[in-house]
Protein backbone atom coordinates (compact mmCIF):
# COMPACT_ATOMS: atom_id res chain seq x y z
CA UNK A 1 0.00 0.00 0.00
CA UNK A 2 2.82 2.42 0.84
CA UNK A 3 4.60 1.65 -2.45
CA UNK A 4 1.32 2.29 -4.29
CA UNK A 5 0.95 5.66 -2.54
CA UNK A 6 4.52 6.68 -3.42
CA UNK A 7 3.98 5.80 -7.09
CA UNK A 8 0.79 7.86 -7.33
CA UNK A 9 2.29 10.82 -5.47
CA UNK A 10 5.50 10.90 -7.54
CA UNK A 11 3.60 10.68 -10.82
CA UNK A 12 1.13 13.30 -9.67
CA UNK A 13 3.72 15.92 -8.76
CA UNK A 14 5.71 15.26 -11.94
CA UNK A 15 2.55 15.90 -13.91
CA UNK A 16 1.70 19.09 -12.03
CA UNK A 17 5.14 20.67 -12.54
CA UNK A 18 5.39 19.69 -16.23
CA UNK A 19 1.87 20.87 -17.03
CA UNK A 20 2.35 24.20 -15.28
CA UNK A 21 5.47 24.91 -17.34
CA UNK A 22 3.78 23.89 -20.61
CA UNK A 23 0.74 26.00 -19.80
CA UNK A 24 2.81 29.14 -19.29
CA UNK A 25 4.75 28.59 -22.52
CA UNK A 26 1.72 27.78 -24.69
CA UNK A 27 -0.40 30.59 -23.28
CA UNK A 28 2.33 33.15 -23.93
CA UNK A 29 2.83 31.96 -27.53
CA UNK A 30 -0.89 31.62 -28.21
CA UNK A 31 -1.64 35.16 -27.05
CA UNK A 32 1.33 36.53 -28.99
CA UNK A 33 0.14 35.08 -32.32
CA UNK A 34 -3.60 35.35 -31.62
CA UNK A 35 -4.31 31.62 -32.00
CA UNK A 36 -7.46 30.34 -30.29
CA UNK A 37 -6.26 26.76 -30.89
CA UNK A 38 -2.96 27.29 -29.02
CA UNK A 39 -4.65 29.23 -26.20
CA UNK A 40 -7.28 26.48 -25.87
CA UNK A 41 -4.52 23.89 -25.85
CA UNK A 42 -2.79 25.85 -23.06
CA UNK A 43 -5.91 25.86 -20.89
CA UNK A 44 -6.40 22.18 -21.58
CA UNK A 45 -2.87 21.62 -20.24
CA UNK A 46 -3.62 23.67 -17.13
CA UNK A 47 -6.75 21.59 -16.55
CA UNK A 48 -4.42 18.57 -16.47
CA UNK A 49 -2.67 20.08 -13.47
CA UNK A 50 -5.96 20.78 -11.73
CA UNK A 51 -7.23 17.27 -12.42
CA UNK A 52 -4.00 15.77 -11.06
CA UNK A 53 -4.50 17.71 -7.83
CA UNK A 54 -7.96 16.10 -7.65
CA UNK A 55 -6.42 12.66 -8.28
CA UNK A 56 -3.86 13.14 -5.48
CA UNK A 57 -6.59 14.28 -3.09
CA UNK A 58 -8.74 11.29 -4.06
CA UNK A 59 -5.97 8.74 -3.59
CA UNK A 60 -5.01 10.31 -0.26
CA UNK A 61 -8.61 9.98 0.94
CA UNK A 62 -8.82 6.42 -0.39
CA UNK A 63 -5.93 5.37 1.90
CA UNK A 64 -7.91 6.23 5.02
CA UNK A 65 -8.95 3.12 6.96
CA UNK A 66 -12.55 2.06 7.54
CA UNK A 67 -14.43 3.84 10.32
CA UNK A 68 -17.91 3.85 11.84
CA UNK A 69 -19.36 6.00 9.06
CA UNK A 70 -17.50 4.18 6.25
CA UNK A 71 -17.32 0.49 7.23
CA UNK A 72 -16.00 -0.53 3.78
CA UNK A 73 -13.21 2.07 3.75
CA UNK A 74 -12.75 5.11 1.53
CA UNK A 75 -11.62 3.40 -1.69
CA UNK A 76 -14.44 4.91 -3.76
CA UNK A 77 -12.84 8.33 -3.31
CA UNK A 78 -10.63 7.40 -6.29
CA UNK A 79 -13.72 6.72 -8.41
CA UNK A 80 -15.16 10.08 -7.40
CA UNK A 81 -11.85 11.68 -8.36
CA UNK A 82 -12.06 10.02 -11.79
CA UNK A 83 -15.57 11.46 -12.28
CA UNK A 84 -14.29 14.94 -11.35
CA UNK A 85 -11.46 14.58 -13.90
CA UNK A 86 -14.02 13.67 -16.55
CA UNK A 87 -16.07 16.73 -15.64
CA UNK A 88 -12.95 18.91 -16.05
CA UNK A 89 -12.50 17.50 -19.54
CA UNK A 90 -16.11 18.23 -20.46
CA UNK A 91 -15.92 21.84 -19.23
CA UNK A 92 -12.66 22.47 -21.10
CA UNK A 93 -14.15 20.95 -24.25
CA UNK A 94 -17.19 23.24 -24.09
CA UNK A 95 -15.05 26.36 -23.58
CA UNK A 96 -12.84 25.41 -26.52
CA UNK A 97 -15.91 24.87 -28.70
CA UNK A 98 -17.30 28.31 -27.85
CA UNK A 99 -13.95 30.03 -28.49
CA UNK A 100 -13.45 28.21 -31.78
CA UNK A 101 -16.88 29.13 -33.11
CA UNK A 102 -16.15 32.72 -32.17
CA UNK A 103 -12.84 32.56 -34.07
CA UNK A 104 -14.64 31.34 -37.20
CA UNK A 105 -17.23 34.09 -36.93
CA UNK A 106 -14.59 36.80 -36.57
CA UNK A 107 -12.42 35.50 -39.42
CA UNK A 108 -8.83 36.59 -39.89
CA UNK A 109 -5.66 34.70 -40.70
CA UNK A 110 -3.38 33.51 -37.89
CA UNK A 111 0.32 33.96 -38.64
CA UNK A 112 2.31 31.48 -36.57
CA UNK A 113 5.90 32.10 -35.57
CA UNK A 114 8.78 29.68 -35.12
CA UNK A 115 8.46 29.64 -31.34
CA UNK A 116 4.87 28.40 -31.71
CA UNK A 117 6.09 25.35 -33.61
CA UNK A 118 8.80 24.64 -31.02
CA UNK A 119 6.50 24.95 -27.98
CA UNK A 120 3.66 22.88 -29.43
CA UNK A 121 6.01 20.16 -30.70
CA UNK A 122 7.65 20.00 -27.26
CA UNK A 123 4.19 19.71 -25.72
CA UNK A 124 3.38 16.67 -27.87
CA UNK A 125 6.49 14.85 -26.66
CA UNK A 126 6.16 15.79 -22.98
CA UNK A 127 2.44 14.98 -22.80
CA UNK A 128 2.85 11.56 -24.41
CA UNK A 129 5.68 10.75 -21.99
CA UNK A 130 3.43 11.78 -19.09
CA UNK A 131 0.58 9.67 -20.51
CA UNK A 132 2.79 6.59 -20.77
CA UNK A 133 4.05 7.12 -17.22
CA UNK A 134 0.53 7.60 -15.84
CA UNK A 135 -0.78 4.49 -17.61
CA UNK A 136 2.12 2.47 -16.15
CA UNK A 137 1.46 3.78 -12.64
CA UNK A 138 -2.29 3.17 -13.03
CA UNK A 139 -1.62 -0.47 -13.93
CA UNK A 140 0.84 -1.00 -11.08
CA UNK A 141 -1.35 0.79 -8.51
CA UNK A 142 -4.73 -0.38 -9.90
CA UNK A 143 -5.92 3.24 -9.80
CA UNK A 144 -8.93 4.30 -11.92
CA UNK A 145 -8.28 7.96 -11.08
CA UNK A 146 -4.69 7.77 -12.38
CA UNK A 147 -5.94 5.96 -15.50
CA UNK A 148 -8.36 8.85 -16.08
CA UNK A 149 -5.49 11.29 -15.64
CA UNK A 150 -3.44 9.32 -18.17
CA UNK A 151 -6.22 9.68 -20.74
CA UNK A 152 -6.22 13.40 -19.99
CA UNK A 153 -2.49 13.53 -20.84
CA UNK A 154 -3.05 11.47 -23.99
CA UNK A 155 -5.87 13.72 -25.16
CA UNK A 156 -3.66 16.78 -24.65
CA UNK A 157 -0.88 15.17 -26.71
CA UNK A 158 -3.29 14.45 -29.57
CA UNK A 159 -4.82 17.93 -29.50
CA UNK A 160 -1.33 19.39 -29.65
CA UNK A 161 -0.72 17.30 -32.78
CA UNK A 162 -3.83 18.88 -34.30
CA UNK A 163 -2.52 22.33 -33.39
CA UNK A 164 0.74 21.43 -35.19
CA UNK A 165 -1.38 20.79 -38.28
CA UNK A 166 -2.86 24.22 -37.82
CA UNK A 167 0.60 25.76 -37.61
CA UNK A 168 1.45 24.13 -40.93
CA UNK A 169 -1.77 25.25 -42.65
CA UNK A 170 -2.98 28.23 -40.67
CA UNK A 171 -1.17 30.81 -42.73
CA UNK A 172 -2.83 29.59 -45.91
CA UNK A 173 -6.42 29.13 -44.67
CA UNK A 174 -8.58 31.66 -42.83
CA UNK A 175 -10.70 28.97 -41.20
CA UNK A 176 -8.09 26.43 -40.10
CA UNK A 177 -7.43 27.70 -36.55
CA UNK A 178 -11.09 27.84 -35.54
CA UNK A 179 -11.90 24.55 -37.27
CA UNK A 180 -9.08 22.73 -35.47
CA UNK A 181 -10.34 24.19 -32.21
CA UNK A 182 -13.75 22.61 -32.87
CA UNK A 183 -12.12 19.26 -33.70
CA UNK A 184 -10.15 19.45 -30.45
CA UNK A 185 -13.32 20.14 -28.46
CA UNK A 186 -15.17 17.16 -29.99
CA UNK A 187 -12.23 14.87 -29.21
CA UNK A 188 -12.20 16.09 -25.63
CA UNK A 189 -15.94 15.47 -25.28
CA UNK A 190 -15.37 11.87 -26.37
CA UNK A 191 -12.53 11.47 -23.85
CA UNK A 192 -14.69 13.05 -21.12
CA UNK A 193 -17.49 10.57 -21.83
CA UNK A 194 -15.07 7.65 -21.58
CA UNK A 195 -13.54 8.84 -18.31
CA UNK A 196 -16.95 9.64 -16.76
CA UNK A 197 -18.26 6.20 -17.69
CA UNK A 198 -15.25 4.37 -16.23
CA UNK A 199 -15.58 6.25 -12.96
CA UNK A 200 -19.38 6.33 -12.61
CA UNK A 201 -20.31 2.74 -13.52
CA UNK A 202 -18.71 1.19 -10.38
CA UNK A 203 -20.23 3.96 -8.27
CA UNK A 204 -23.73 3.33 -9.60
CA UNK A 205 -23.35 -0.45 -9.42
CA UNK A 206 -22.40 -2.90 -12.14
CA UNK A 207 -23.83 -6.10 -13.54
CA UNK A 208 -21.46 -9.05 -13.06
CA UNK A 209 -19.96 -10.22 -16.33
CA UNK A 210 -20.66 -13.63 -17.83
CA UNK A 211 -17.06 -14.60 -17.10
CA UNK A 212 -17.51 -13.70 -13.42
CA UNK A 213 -20.73 -15.70 -13.16
CA UNK A 214 -19.15 -18.68 -14.93
CA UNK A 215 -16.19 -18.60 -12.54
CA UNK A 216 -18.51 -18.51 -9.52
CA UNK A 217 -20.49 -21.49 -10.84
CA UNK A 218 -17.28 -23.42 -11.51
CA UNK A 219 -15.99 -22.78 -8.00
CA UNK A 220 -19.31 -23.86 -6.49
CA UNK A 221 -19.25 -27.11 -8.48
CA UNK A 222 -15.71 -27.85 -7.31
CA UNK A 223 -16.50 -27.15 -3.65
CA UNK A 224 -19.60 -29.37 -3.62
CA UNK A 225 -22.33 -30.51 -6.05
CA UNK A 226 -24.76 -29.64 -3.25
CA UNK A 227 -24.15 -25.93 -3.96
CA UNK A 228 -26.77 -25.35 -6.65
CA UNK A 229 -27.94 -22.42 -8.76
CA UNK A 230 -25.69 -19.52 -7.78
CA UNK A 231 -27.85 -16.45 -8.37
CA UNK A 232 -28.71 -12.92 -7.19
CA UNK A 233 -25.07 -11.85 -7.55
CA UNK A 234 -24.08 -8.28 -6.59
CA UNK A 235 -20.61 -6.73 -6.79
CA UNK A 236 -19.61 -3.58 -4.90
CA UNK A 237 -16.16 -2.13 -5.52
CA UNK A 238 -14.41 0.11 -2.99
CA UNK A 239 -11.09 0.87 -4.66
CA UNK A 240 -8.84 -2.13 -4.00
CA UNK A 241 -11.53 -3.78 -1.87
CA UNK A 242 -14.46 -5.64 -3.50
CA UNK A 243 -17.55 -6.99 -1.74
CA UNK A 244 -19.49 -9.82 -3.43
CA UNK A 245 -22.87 -11.11 -2.31
CA UNK A 246 -24.82 -14.01 -3.80
CA UNK A 247 -27.42 -16.68 -3.11
CA UNK A 248 -27.05 -20.44 -3.54
CA UNK A 249 -29.70 -23.16 -3.45
CA UNK A 250 -29.24 -26.18 -1.16
CA UNK A 251 -31.44 -29.08 -0.13
CA UNK A 252 -33.87 -28.00 2.58
CA UNK A 253 -33.36 -31.25 4.48
CA UNK A 254 -29.65 -30.52 4.99
CA UNK A 255 -28.56 -29.76 8.56
CA UNK A 256 -27.65 -26.19 9.45
CA UNK A 257 -24.17 -27.31 10.48
CA UNK A 258 -23.45 -28.94 7.13
CA UNK A 259 -24.92 -26.05 5.14
CA UNK A 260 -22.81 -23.61 7.15
CA UNK A 261 -19.68 -25.70 6.52
CA UNK A 262 -20.26 -25.78 2.73
CA UNK A 263 -20.94 -22.05 2.58
CA UNK A 264 -17.75 -21.36 4.55
CA UNK A 265 -15.79 -23.48 2.08
CA UNK A 266 -17.38 -21.68 -0.87
CA UNK A 267 -16.64 -18.26 0.61
CA UNK A 268 -13.04 -19.26 1.26
CA UNK A 269 -12.63 -20.40 -2.36
CA UNK A 270 -14.21 -17.22 -3.71
CA UNK A 271 -11.93 -15.12 -1.52
CA UNK A 272 -8.78 -16.96 -2.61
CA UNK A 273 -9.53 -17.24 -6.34
CA UNK A 274 -11.39 -13.99 -7.05
CA UNK A 275 -9.84 -11.65 -4.45
CA UNK A 276 -13.22 -10.57 -3.11
CA UNK A 277 -14.86 -10.46 0.31
CA UNK A 278 -17.91 -12.73 -0.20
CA UNK A 279 -21.19 -13.07 1.66
CA UNK A 280 -23.29 -16.09 0.64
CA UNK A 281 -26.98 -16.55 1.48
CA UNK A 282 -28.62 -20.00 1.38
CA UNK A 283 -32.00 -20.60 -0.28
CA UNK A 284 -33.70 -24.01 0.13
CA UNK A 285 -34.42 -25.98 -3.04
CA UNK A 286 -38.20 -26.19 -3.49
CA UNK A 287 -39.96 -29.05 -5.23
CA UNK A 288 -40.63 -28.10 -8.85
CA UNK A 289 -38.33 -25.07 -8.73
CA UNK A 290 -37.12 -24.81 -12.31
CA UNK A 291 -35.45 -21.45 -12.19
CA UNK A 292 -32.14 -21.42 -14.00
CA UNK A 293 -28.81 -20.08 -12.88
CA UNK A 294 -28.10 -16.40 -13.21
Amino acid sequence: MRHRSHLLTAMGWTSIVANAALFAAKLAVGLAVGSVAIVADAWHTLSDSLSTVVVLAGTRTARKPADDEHPFGHGRAELIAAVVVGAFLAVVAFNILVSSVGQLQQGGRVIYRREALIVVALSVVVKEVLAQGAFWVARRAQSPAMRADAWHHRSDAITSVLVLVGIGLGGARLWIDGTLGIVVSLFLLYAATKVLREGSVPLLGETPSRATLAQMHDIAARVSPQLQQVHHVHIHRYGDHTELTCHVRMEGSMSVDHAHYLVDEYERALRDEMQVEPTVHVDPVRRGDLRTRR
